[in-house]
């Protein structure tokens, strides 16, 4: 639920418990204090039954920041509650408001009437002047360096008319950038107040992470002998880079309904197997896995991995096992590449249906970024009443960490052009020091029955003149089926 919903008018982070009913301490976790609740914390909360957890919870939270960090979140309470007031919202419970708080003032914003809100496709004239749209931009150096990111923008929608105020959410979702900036914020507090309270000696400075360096190479599994066959499984990978820039490799293994074989089977063994150019075997893991359901009603089920690997050619043999660990239900191989981290590239054009945001993301978890997971809808067929995104991850689109990324679509259903844009801003995610997600969501109750092509091109503006990256810039490609 959207915090802007929450049920407090106003809230002091001095005034004592006491002066809250019973009830309302409960609640806790909806006022603006409870933004900066770290990861951890938000998962002790659920576990929150009575009021008298609840303070004890809320009595640690404050003793573990210190009172400095209640005077600095008061003072931008007192701030947002003034500036961002909405109707009979307090400003501090608006979106603009919690971005404020966690975020501070943007480096610039711009705002302008007359836009279409999130799910608003079809407003008259009157409603749609009482849109207001309103973008905040936030330059590096109003940007937690823990982040990795060079530029953060948030797009708000706010009706006047009903009173509410949205953050505009497509494949470019802020949410995690916020909530890995709020425990940032805080954290900061949690350890001068550690630090004085305990006095511990400095710390060894962390060591770098090493560049990724080749796993010794083992004997070649006898799985490599065998004829790949994936059974009505669907397979899809690539290569990309983490958040601190490690090269990995990541696979998705979707299993449609109907896949032959994997009847009943809701578990089993996941074989990653590579080999490198010199043909030696350089990973090889056997892991048990869950097949994870796709969505409600599809039936589909899926697992994804990813596996570190340094610049290079290999060729990867992938399988799934049943339960008994020998019943070989699925495999596939193919031959791919790692690119080095400051190699211009753009991965290829990835369909979703299920976005989910994550509490954290790990280093290398698989389609995963700004601890937002795409998980690949790799049969690329989509039916009516669900969304269909794409995306695709660009590194190092110029060399530089400040691209300017424009992209035009064009449609064909059937053979035959359906509809296309114009060069227009591309909804962009830094999701690295130099990779940016590149993606768009729409409902596919907009096109009819059929199959279809979609061609998207992405081009740099920040590119030199008359370089490919600016005049053609990556021509990217993906087919995919509505279904009625």
């Amino acid at each position: 639920m959207s915090l802007k919903k929450a049920l407090y008018t106003t809230v002091i982070l001095t005034v004592a418990l006491s002066l809250f009913a019973a009830d309302d301490v409960l609640k806790w976790n909806k006022t603006p204090e409870a933004y900066f609740m770290t990861s951890e914390e938000k998962a002790a909360w659920k576990n929150v039954r009575t009021t008298g957890e609840a303070q004890q919870f809320i009595d640690e939270f404050r003793r573990k920041r210190g009172p400095q960090f209640q005077k600095d979140v008061q003072a931008r309470i007192a701030a947002a509650d003034k500036q961002f007031k909405l109707d009979r919202t307090p400003g501090s419970l608006t979106d603009r408001g919690r971005v404020f708080l966690i975020m501070g003032a943007p480096s610039r914003s711009t705002t302008n009437r007359s836009v279409a809100g999130a799910g608003s496709t079809a407003l008259n004239s009157i409603e749609q002047q009482a849109l207001i749209g309103t973008e905040w931009t936030y330059d590096a150096d109003r940007i937690p360096v823990e982040l990795g990111i060079k530029q953060l923008k948030v797009r708000f929608v706010a009706d006047t008319r009903r009173g509410f105020e949205n953050i505009d959410v497509n494949l470019g979702n802020p949410e995690p950038h916020l909530a890995r900036a709020a425990e940032v914020f805080s954290n900061k507090y949690i350890q001068t107040q550690a630090e004085a309270a305990q006095r511990p000696a400095a710390a060894a400075p962390a060591a770098a992470t090493p560049a990724a360096s080749a796993p010794a190479a083992t004997a070649l599994d006898p799985l490599w002998s065998t004829t790949p066959a994936l059974n009505g499984a669907v397979f899809t990978g690539d290569a990309f880079l983490s958040p601190r820039e490690e090269p990995f490799y990541a696979y998705t293994l979707y299993v449609p309904k109907n896949a032959d074989g994997f009847h009943n089977i809701a578990n089993g063994t996941l074989v990653t197997l590579v080999r490198n150019e010199a043909g030696q075997q350089v990973v090889s893991e056997r892991t048990p896995v869950q097949l994870s359901a796709y969505d409600s009603a599809s039936g589909a089920r899926f697992v994804d991995r990813s596996v570190a690997l340094p610049p290079g050619k290999y060729e990867g043999h992938f399988a799934f096992y049943g339960p008994d660990g020998t019943t070989l239900l699925s495999s596939h191989r193919t031959s791919f590449e790692v690119a080095p981290k400051d190699v211009p590239r753009a991965s290829a054009l990835f369909l979703t249906s299920r976005i989910d945001t994550l509490e954290k993301q790990e280093p290398l978890d698989p389609f995963t970024f700004v601890a937002t997971k795409y998980a690949v809808r790799a049969d690329r067929q989509f039916r009516a009443g669900e969304k269909l995104g794409f995306f695709t991850i660009i590194s190092n689109p110029t060399g530089s960490p400040q691209p300017q990324l424009m992209q035009k679509m064009t449609f064909k259903r059937d053979g035959k052009e359906f509809a296309k844009t114009s060069l227009e801003p591309a909804q962009v995610t830094q999701t690295g020091p130099n990779t940016f997600l590149v993606g768009l969501s729409f409902d596919p109750d907009t096109f009819p029955a059929g199959h279809y092509n979609l061609e998207l091109q992405v081009r740099d503006m920040n590119a030199p003149d008359g370089s490919p990256l600016r005049t053609k810039g990556y021509v990217l490609t993906s087919e995919f089926d509505v279904v009625k």
